[in-house]
């Protein structure tokens, strides 16, 4: 009996333009080396262009927070770190080795990768649906902004735990035979022979995502999720491939669990309590949904969450579908369910599964476009345009400040400060003669301590004096700097006057002998005053400092 994803002999958006020739489980341990052959010219010139375009873009704009922040943990290295697995971290150093600490030089390993992980989004999703499908996939992937800007281009952890879940999704089908091939699920002795590479590569796989973000867990309970479900992948658990797919995936993420053991597993105590909040869970809700939509961009929100909707509603019957459930939905529904708790969370949290899901995305658009060609074809034409015009503003503006001119409210409240240099700030402290005595900097947060580490380069540590301190806690040993003196920098408003400030550093005072007062300074955008900071010299840093927990 066909099974109902089976189109084989109908008519179906694979059969419009490309074929996607099947590659036998012995080829796909060469997909990478052999995939600019195996993919069609098409889509190799969309990938290009769309790398290129990132290519500008990295080099246009400056590094945001949590940019800033990789750079500035990541110039010493270790096992792990505070907020993630090492993944983004080792590729910030040696992305800095290798060219500098530009935000080029940072950026381009990244939108490389991105790259490849829309080349296996791709073949992985002409394998299940055909290849316009996968042409319409990895379109959704180059103009969705939090995949194509965020994963796509930034120092973040997303970048490779994306390429991680694709390359693993792409290995889990043919270690299960998922394919419109074979869609049955039911095989003969001779069709269902185990083999070892794809699970291999699954472990490999898998250990890349675990070494990029805690997410990863929930991809491992996705592939569980879909081999104890399926009728066809149930019959390899007799087999030892699978078990040794385990085993490399722990072995891979093996630093992560050892950095932990010997601090006291601070990264998975700060993770679990980071979905807590004391909110109205409907707001959180409401909030949590907005965002997402806005990330993702509502014209393809919507129809994600309807295909995924539909596709756990037909559960393990649509073979393919369910596959793509299985890995893509639970990011999207622990996070948004999370936000009952009171706490919206933040956007991205469930983009992952969103990314996992735009197979699914394709095979609809590509079912759209041959009922209707020309509609299809020019709506995903208009979304194309659209980010192209959003960058433009985004870019222009984070250089400029010009939006601020028509929205008077981002004067205060501008999200492209994240994006702000602080270069302005370098020059006014080496031109005081502040800069060279100083052999540390402190300040009163995370955030600032990133952008300013990253301006004022690895010549001197950053201290933050503050419960949160993320990973500052663990970059370097604080007592190299005990009885040092260094600077204070501290954000307050524009028009602060020396006793206001003084007061403002009142809770700083204990960790010193002495501050003093010297002035404020801004950081400029352009010829204007984004923020301004007030400065102090800090004399001779008291040993006991550092806060007793770096969990609170």
């Amino acid at each position: 009996m066909r099974h109902p994803d089976d189109t084989r002999g109908a008519a179906h958006p694979a059969h419009c333009g490309w074929r996607y020739s099947q590659p036998t489980r012995r080829a796909s341990m060469v997909l990478l080396i052999l995939m600019p052959a195996i993919i069609p010219k098409p889509v190799i010139g969309l990938i290009t262009s769309a790398t290129m375009l990132r290519l500008l873009v990295a080099a246009a704009l400056p590094l945001g927070i949590d940019e800033s922040y990789a750079a500035v943990v990541s110039r010493t290295l270790s096992l792990s770190y505070f907020d993630h697995p090492p993944a983004v971290f080792w590729m910030a150093h040696a992305a800095a080795w290798l060219g500098g600490e530009s935000p080029f030089s940072l950026r381009w390993p990244f939108v490389l990768l991105f790259a490849l992980t829309s080349g296996l989004l791709y073949l992985l999703t002409a394998r299940l649906f055909g290849a316009r499908a996968g042409f319409w996939a990895t379109l959704a992937a180059q103009v969705i902004p939090v995949f194509s800007l965020s994963s796509g281009s930034w120092v973040l952890p997303d970048g490779p735990l994306l390429c991680g879940s694709v390359a693993a999704a792409l290995a889990l089908s043919h270690a299960a035979s998922v394919s419109r091939t074979d869609a049955d699920g039911v095989h003969t002795a001779a069709t269902h022979r185990t083999t070892w590479t794809p699970w291999l590569l699954l472990g490999l796989a898998l250990g890349l995502a675990g070494l990029s973000k805690y997410h990863a867990a929930l991809l491992g309970l996705g592939v569980a999720v879909f081999v104890l479900t399926d009728r066809g992948s149930r019959r390899s658990l007799g087999t030892v491939p699978p078990y040794v797919a385990v085993l490399i995936a722990l072995l891979c993420v093996v630093p992560v669990f050892v950095w932990n053991a010997q601090h006291e597993w601070v990264s998975f105590r700060f993770q679990a309590g980071r979905a807590a909040g004391s909110g109205s869970p409907v707001t959180a809700l409401l909030q949590n949904l907005a965002g997402q939509a806005g990330y993702v961009l509502p014209w393809f929100w919507v129809p994600l969450v309807f295909v995924m909707v539909r596709g756990l509603r037909a559960g393990p019957t649509r073979r393919m579908t369910w596959f793509c459930c299985c890995l893509g939905a639970a990011p999207v529904l622990v996070f948004t369910l999370a936000s009952l708790g009171g706490r919206a969370g933040l956007p991205h949290w469930p983009a992952p599964g969103f990314f996992l899901l735009l197979p699914l995305l394709g095979d609809a658009t590509a079912r759209w476009e041959l009922r209707t060609p020309q509609t299809a074809r020019r709506s995903m034409t208009g979304a194309v345009v659209m980010f192209v015009a959003l960058l433009g503003i985004v870019v222009s503006h984070a250089a400029t400040g010009w939006v601020a001119n028509v929205v008077p409210s981002l004067h205060t409240r501008d999200p492209a400060f994240e994006l702000l240099e602080y270069r302005s700030l370098r020059d006014s402290l080496t031109a005081r003669g502040l800069l060279a005595p100083a052999r540390f900097i402190a300040t009163a947060d995370w955030m600032r301590a990133a952008k300013i580490g990253y301006a004022l380069g690895p010549a001197r540590p950053v201290l933050v004096l503050n419960d949160d301190a993320r990973h500052f806690r663990f970059a370097f040993d604080a007592d190299t700097v005990v009885a040092r003196d260094g600077l204070l920098l501290l954000k307050v408003p524009s028009n602060v006057t020396g006793d206001s400030a003084t007061v403002l550093a009142a809770p700083q005072r204990s960790r010193f002998e002495r501050l003093e007062y010297v002035g404020v300074m801004p950081v400029l955008r352009g010829a204007d005053t984004a923020l301004t900071l007030a400065v102090f010299t800090a004399w001779q840093l008291r040993r006991g400092w550092s806060l007793p927990s770096a969990v609170r």
